[in-house]
């Protein structure tokens, strides 16, 4: 069966996926893990990829170990950030290469973005409902990864990731391509009043495009039309921006979801890398 947009991968009984996107490019890694092939037990079922839900540490870094070998990465390679909803973004060197891999207080600190331009460096980002957005510049050799949950949404995530990459390596959003991973879709994610406002203060001439009103007199928030908006008003090309177009809350089977498991569930993620060949 069809899911989505992405392209579907299998190595061994690990599945994975990946973008059309950014099949031309032999230069990049970009895939997204799902919830299966781990030893995580209930509710983490299986390859909860995260460390800070109350999963076996030791769980947690078979699962990473298994990712990491299906797409050929050596975890000691990987750096992750740790998320806190914000908007600050880091540049991953040499020096940060392996953070928070095996180890999560090594982690980057208060980190929803990472760019890199440095082969060989894994950035990895942990998602569970939460849009996982990757950049990648072809012409200047760039990979960035933005963590698109309803906050750092409202507080621009994409667009302050292209600014940097712009203003770091001289990347022309114009050049750039993304790719957007499962995340919760408007058809699951009802929100309260302080999420409306949120977005009505930061975005009061578009925030009406990006909520949905149910018959049931709710509201839910489409963070796909939000984030497309504010990539495309941050000067990327439209036939540059994949979707994955999966909702999580929807496929719990394949991904983790934090809104339609109650909170008590475990994190799939992105990885990107560029690749020396």
């Amino acid at each position: 069966m069809k899911v989505g947009n992405m392209i579907r991968h299998v190595s061994g009984d690990f599945p994975f996926f990946s973008y059309k996107l950014f099949q031309p490019y032999d230069e990049i890694l970009s895939v997204v893990s799902t919830r299966l092939g781990g030893v995580s037990p209930i509710p983490y079922h299986s390859l909860n990829l995260g460390f800070s839900v109350g999963d076996e540490r030791a769980h947690v870094i078979e699962n990473r170990t298994r990712y990491c070998q299906a797409v050929d990465v050596d975890i000691q390679n990987v750096t992750v950030g740790h998320l806190i909803q914000g908007t600050h973004i880091e540049i991953v060197t040499v020096r940060e290469k392996g953070r928070g891999a095996v180890d999560p207080e090594t982690g980057l600190p208060g980190t929803d973005g990472m760019i890199t331009n440095t082969p060989n460096i894994a950035l990895l980002l942990l998602v569970a409902d939460c849009a996982a957005i990757t950049f990648y510049d072809p012409k200047r050799h760039v990979l960035g990864l933005g963590h698109g949950g309803w906050r750092g949404t409202v507080g621009g995530i994409a667009r302050k990731v292209i600014t940097r990459m712009n203003e770091v390596f001289d990347c022309n959003p114009a050049d750039l391509l993304i790719g957007v991973s499962p995340s919760i879709g408007p058809c699951c994610y009802q929100v309260r009043d302080d999420v409306i406002q949120a977005f009505q203060q930061a975005y009061p001439a578009h925030a009406s495009q990006f909520f949905v009103p149910q018959p049931d007199g709710t509201v839910h928030l489409d963070v796909w039309t939000a984030l497309r908006w504010q990539l495309l008003d941050s000067g990327i090309l439209p036939e540059h921006i994949e979707f994955a177009s999966i909702c999580t809350a929807c496929h719990t089977d394949l991904f983790y979801s934090y809104r339609a498991e109650k909170g008590k569930t475990g994190r799939f993620g992105a990885l990107v890398m560029l690749v020396n060949r």
